[in-house]
């Protein structure tokens, strides 16, 4: 999984609290320019029930595949239908690998862009994101940059358990591959630190993130022509009870522990 797969696939709604819990289900429509992320392009369904996220999603290829988030256990299960293999991680170690990243030269903003929309009957607030993270790359010394509007929705069903999701999955690093994150914590981190301000903001119901990667050199000149935009956007929200069955993993499937 490349960097910018890493960000595609933590790229998921955050919220603020609210006085009432329950179980929420986001169906999004997805869109993806950009060879690095060709393969995951396609639309998605988040469903959140206490300390748990599942998201499924339909590859531009075809494929079908679910992530599944525990906050509570620390574990990550990455679930190939198609191959009818499951993939268990446990995430404690990353956040020991993202405690140990300064804060120095990651950046991380989101600003009011001072405009609204209507996505799914809500109205939302524009906010301009962008995240700036050093990047090692062998001998060369480069930044990814991820920036685009999101658009914000304060008012949602289940935004209490969104806000206690997300705040146990950022401080334990459950949103980015374990693989990445040992690899490159200061990705990571600033994902980390995002999911936490996004989640004082509102519900993402739509966005449009641009990334790339910037430096000096001739390499650096050819990357930053291999830049990636992913679009998303909420189509249909339900507060509908979800079955405990939905967060694991299907019988018959093989399961392998990392």
């Amino acid at each position: 999984m490349t960097l910018t797969q890493l960000f595609c696939r933590s790229l998921l709604c955050c919220a603020i609290a609210s006085p009432a819990f329950a179980d929420v289900t986001l169906k999004s429509k997805g869109s993806a320019t950009g060879a690095a992320v060709g393969s995951m392009t396609g639309d998605k369904i988040e469903y959140v029930k206490g300390a748990k996220m599942r998201t499924d999603q339909t590859t531009g290829a075809g494929r079908k595949l679910t992530t599944i988030v525990d906050a509570s256990t620390r574990q990550l299960i990455s679930i190939d239908h198609d191959k009818k293999e499951a993939q268990v991680m446990d995430m404690k170690g990353v956040a020991d690998s993202m405690s140990r990243i300064g804060v120095e030269n990651i950046s991380v903003s989101i600003t009011p862009a001072g405009t609204t929309r209507q996505v799914a009957g809500k109205t939302c607030e524009v906010y301009d994101m962008k995240i700036a993270v050093p990047i090692d790359m062998g001998k060369m010394k480069m930044t990814m940059v991820m920036s685009g509007p999101h658009c914000l929705v304060k008012n949602g069903p289940g935004q209490a358990d969104f806000q206690a999701f997300y705040k146990a999955s950022s401080e334990g690093g459950l949103l980015v591959d374990q693989a990445q994150a040992k690899s490159q914590p200061g990705v990571a981190k600033a994902l980390a630190d995002m999911h936490k301000k996004m989640s004082e903001l509102g519900v993402p119901y739509a966005s449009e993130m641009t990334i790339q990667m910037q430096g000096e050199g001739p390499m650096a000149e050819m990357m930053k022509k291999s830049g990636s935009i992913i679009s998303t956007e909420v189509i249909e929200v339900s507060a509908a009870p979800l079955a405990a069955s939905l967060f694991e993993v299907p019988e018959g499937y093989t399961v392998t522990k990392r």
